[in-house]
């Protein structure tokens, strides 16, 4: 593995997103609401962990595909928030994603558009272009869905490009894309994608661990962080199970988008740290919860993250 005084993280994002968010006073079906302002941030899960790890600290950069116009803004966008990035050009448009904001109720809706499809040849160039990337990275993280043409294979290149340059592989990913991962150091499902995924119900802490270590079993990954919303998370290995309690944030709710991705981001960041994984979680958790502090899928703050962190509650050890 490479140093860890001279942390740096690769992201990858290779279904991206223009994140749209937008408000309206109350949903009503076939009526013309009037929407807000609308607000544009660049988005997809990759992205949102580099955008966080910089807010946190430590310097990142931001691999994506990028195609048509909405390629060209979400990268527009990047580089006015000073994120380093490396755009793959592909021949589909990137898509977008609408968050609309019900104010009479507070509850967010989601309307996320499905990518564009990536060819053989196009998914070639992005992993050699990663291969070329992870090279000066500490930490290689994969974030977010696959979008629609990518191969069986894409998982298990990944991996070998992490294990060539000795960089940490870290992926949050879902549906059948989470089983073809190989040989990451974290993977971080919620765990409605763990019940999905497995299409198991899970309905108990043990049967969470004992799913975890299924995957741990399979080759997928070293630890798996089940994320579990308000309860906090499980971290889970071979021989040991942490659970991290959840962080409250009180008042001053923004917005629930991209929370996850802030919490992969938190634990990267600590692990780039030299910190163990449970006392990670623990601010990457922290990070999650800052994140709903923050409008959009605008990052975390760092002073939000430290204060949550420094207040959460202990971690609870188990065998």
């Amino acid at each position: 593995m490479k140093s860890p005084a001279t942390p740096h993280i690769v992201t990858v994002t290779m279904n991206p997103a223009l994140d749209i968010h937008s408000s309206v006073p109350i949903l009503q079906a076939t009526e013309k609401m009037r929407c807000s302002r609308p607000r544009y941030d660049p988005g997809g899960g990759g992205i949102n962990v580099a955008r966080a790890a910089v807010r946190l600290g430590v310097p990142a950069t931001a691999v994506f595909t990028s195609g048509g116009p909405t390629g060209a803004r979400i990268e527009a966008l990047l580089a006015a928030e000073g994120i380093a990035t490396g755009p793959l050009g592909i021949t589909g448009a990137s898509r977008e994603s609408l968050t609309v904001r019900e104010v009479r109720t507070g509850q967010e809706y989601r309307f996320v558009l499905p990518g564009p499809d990536l060819t053989a040849t196009e998914e070639q160039h992005c992993l050699a272009a990663m291969d070329e990337y992870a090279s000066t990275a500490t930490h290689l993280v994969v974030s977010g869905s696959l979008p629609p043409g990518c191969s069986d294979g894409f998982f298990p290149a990944v991996s070998a490009i992490a294990d060539r340059h000795g960089c940490t592989l870290i992926v949050d990913t879902h549906g059948p894309a989470l089983l073809r991962v190989r040989g990451a150091a974290v993977i971080k499902p919620s765990l409605r994608e763990l019940r999905e995924a497995l299409d198991l119900p899970l309905p108990e802490t043990d049967s969470q661990i004992d799913a975890a270590r299924a995957l741990i079993a399979r080759g997928i990954t070293d630890a798996v962080v089940v994320s579990r919303g308000a309860a906090g998370a499980l971290v889970v290995t071979t021989d040991q199970v942490t659970d991290v309690a959840g962080v409250p944030v009180g008042s001053g709710f923004g917005s629930g988008v991209g929370a996850g991705d802030n919490m992969v981001a938190g634990i990267t960041v600590a692990l780039a740290r030299g910190r163990p994984l449970p006392d990670a979680v623990r601010y990457g958790a922290a990070a999650g919860a800052a994140a709903t502090l923050t409008p959009g899928t605008e990052p975390c703050r760092r002073h939000d993250v430290e204060h949550l962190y420094r207040a959460a509650p202990d971690s609870g050890a188990q065998k």
